[in-house]
């Protein structure tokens, strides 16, 4: 049996996400609730427990800051969530999982089979730095991205990024000093998620850093070199896209 705790202030939430397990997910066994960080750490602390089913905002704080409390972390945590879909991209390229409220029953049992194959995987504090600093919207190019490659988890600069290149339903990354990873996420899915970035579509199958770019070719069908003197094939539908990107981030 696996046992979790559940940090929800809302009872009809709780209520019903108690009902919810028991008939889709059997398996669990909901040990304790809490309604705050204060009463939750109090459980975490004083369980042997298997999984957190967690809400991100909650009367006298955040779940991060009751994460950020329990530094040697053995258990597996799911958020629950009422962010929008732009904000669930930060779940998806970060450490951990997410139901969003109203939590359905498919994703209930997806986020707790996950969580039962990746318990020896514990959220670092480098991946929740990331998450929280997607979901407050910060889009600098100091800050991080999580990678993941077949073998383990990348934490890479945002700024270090050249360029990524689509590879089927993987993705490329070409990053300084001529380091690469692979990831099974496809390009599509990064172009959506490093948008805010300053990252855009020169060609279907590249998605570059504008901060890298250091020519615009117009001629020999288009094209454009980037740091590191890679240089890529520039469509005639990406062209002015990529000018009015660049005229509009920095200095003409």
């Amino acid at each position: 049996m696996v046992k979790a705790i559940l940090i929800e202030d809302e009872l009809n939430v709780r209520e019903g996400f108690i009902k919810l397990m028991k008939v889709f997910c059997p398996e669990v066994n909901v040990v304790a609730v809490a309604e705050t960080v204060e009463e939750g750490l109090g459980l975490v602390q004083g369980f042997d427990f298997d999984i957190l089913f967690l809400d991100i905002n909650l009367p006298d704080g955040s779940g991060f800051d009751l994460l950020h409390r329990i530094p040697d972390r053995k258990f597996a945590t799911i958020f629950v969530t009422a962010y929008d879909q732009y904000a669930i991209d930060a779940f998806k390229i970060s450490a951990v999982d997410y139901l969003l409220k109203p939590v359905s029953p498919d994703r209930l049992k997806q986020a707790v089979d996950k969580a039962k194959t990746q318990l020896a995987d514990n959220i670092s504090p480098d991946s929740l730095q990331v998450l929280q600093d997607r979901l407050a919207k910060k889009f600098e190019q100091t800050e991080k991205i999580i990678l993941r490659d077949a073998e383990r988890l990348q934490i890479v600069i945002i700024g270090e990024i050249i360029y990524c290149e689509a590879n089927g339903a993987y993705t490329k990354f070409h990053l300084s000093e001529g380091r690469s990873i692979m990831t099974s996420i496809n390009l599509k899915e990064y172009e959506r998620m490093l948008a805010p970035y300053d990252f855009a579509r020169c060609h279907h199958s590249y998605l570059i850093n504008l901060h890298h770019v250091t020519e615009v070719v117009k001629t020999d069908g288009g094209s454009v070199r980037l740091t590191g003197d890679a240089q890529l094939p520039l469509s005639t539908r990406k062209r002015p896209v990529i000018i009015d990107a660049l005229k509009g981030r920095f200095v003409s």
